[in-house]
């Protein structure tokens, strides 16, 4: 009996754990969903969310680039970034290689294409903001 009962402690203390862990994977809260930017006139198409990776964490800007003309090696962008209250920041996506197919998209969970998240500038409200990009290829 008491062997029994020692494996269903144990059975429930595995399984409470499990769902606690998974619990405090958290998401990450959009803000505001994907919007798509102006297409660059050689095909390279670029989007954007505002999203707070956890509770606790800064809002930030995660990007989704893609290449689908191919015609520049390296590809950069300056943002403008306007709120409802008329505040402004500039950012700037350095260079970065890029063929003809690739699709870069950052998220919270990984440091892959990290150069395409950002946090959002101080002073700017993330719910309300909008950007404008311009095009860099570097020639």
């Amino acid at each position: 009996m008491k062997l029994k009962l020692l494996f269903i402690m144990s059975a429930f203390c595995v399984f409470y754990n499990t769902i606690n862990a998974q619990s405090n994977q958290t998401e990450p809260k959009y803000i505001q969903n994907w919007t798509q930017l102006e297409e660059a006139k050689f095909y390279f198409d670029v989007s954007y969310a505002v999203v707070k990776c956890s509770p606790t964490s800064k809002a930030k800007v995660i990007m989704n680039a893609f290449n689908e003309g191919g015609t520049y090696p390296k590809v950069g962008f300056k943002l403008a970034l306007k709120d409802a209250a008329g505040n402004e920041a500039q950012m700037e996506i350095a260079l970065f290689e890029t063929k003809i197919g690739d699709m870069f998209i950052a998220s919270c969970d990984s440091e892959d294409h990290a150069n395409l998240r950002f946090d959002v500038p101080e002073g700017i409200d993330a719910s309300t903001m909008k950007i404008s990009i311009i095009y860099n290829t570097g020639s």
